[in-house]
């Protein structure tokens, strides 16, 4: 076996691995009625937090959602800062410009809370 058909199976196996933890996160998180009621509340409570964690998509800018739900950077940053600390989103990534793009944790899924 080649040295590049081993690392490919490695990666593979890994892969395989968080697929099944992710898999055992969300049955988890599933069955978290409090958790579940807790991010209700908070998202409730706070109307423009509940925009800003709406349009969080994975491809949207911290700029961009500015726009759209009408406040500014420094005021979705925030917003940002305490979905990031709730665990209800994590950053996708990072550009060469520092750049942060954010997407929904597996709470999303486990939750819908976008339907809120």
């Amino acid at each position: 076996m080649s040295e590049s058909d081993e690392l490919y199976l490695t990666v593979n196996y890994i892969k395989n691995k968080v697929d099944a933890l992710e898999k055992i996160e969300l049955l988890n998180l599933r069955s978290n009625k409090a958790l579940l009621e807790e991010y209700i509340s908070i998202l409730q409570a706070d109307s423009l937090l509940n925009k800003v964690y709406k349009e969080i998509d994975g491809q949207k800018s911290q700029r961009e959602i500015a726009g759209i739900v009408n406040t500014t950077e420094m005021t979705v940053s925030n917003k940002i800062k305490k979905l990031l600390e709730c665990g209800l989103i994590e950053i996708k990534e990072v550009g060469e410009n520092g750049k942060k793009i954010y997407k929904h944790s597996i709470a999303e899924q486990a939750f819908k809370l976008t339907r809120i």
